[in-house]
């Protein structure tokens, strides 16, 4: 005998399976889109921001494992923290040898000084661990944790 209730329950079930299947598929897409959209804006403002500095840049020699492109550049003010923390440092880069903040490249006067902000492992300026103040100079080579960049003029 035909069941019209048990019928109308598996088309039902049925339904809902397939409403289901284009829900995943649309969040899939809008997550894609939105990846995509950051990954365009942050491909253009980065590129953008280090041409556009007036006091130069940090130019990524050697990344190690932080999964920063080498030859990246990052525009420098005149105070920049270079460090781990997102939220401290101008400079944020994902390597576990740096501290949270790690140094620091001002700009006094005329010529940058970098500072090493007591970090566990060092900062280094052409292979010169900085204790003090140090004076840094156009294509000398700055190194933080497993990093190495070149600071560049504008």
């Amino acid at each position: 005998m035909f069941d019209l209730a048990n019928t109308s329950i598996d088309v039902l079930m049925l339904v809902l399976r397939f409403a289901v299947i284009l829900l995943l598929y649309f969040f899939l897409w809008q997550a894609l889109r939105v990846m995509m959209r950051d990954l365009a804006s942050a491909g253009q403002s980065g590129n953008a921001g280090s041409s556009a500095s007036p006091y130069g840049r940090l130019v990524v020699l050697r990344s190690g494992q932080s999964g920063v492109a080498v030859g990246k550049a990052f525009p420098l003010s005149p105070s920049t923290i270079i460090g781990r923390s997102m939220e401290q440092c101008e400079i944020a880069l994902n390597d576990t040898f740096l501290s949270q903040q790690h140094a620091r490249l001002e700009l006094r006067g005329n010529q940058w000084v970098l500072e090493d902000l007591h970090s566990t492992n060092g900062t280094f300026v052409n292979d010169i661990e900085v204790r003090d103040a140090t004076i840094v100079e156009e294509g000398d080579i700055i190194r933080v944790g497993r990093i190495e960049m070149r600071l560049v003029g504008p």
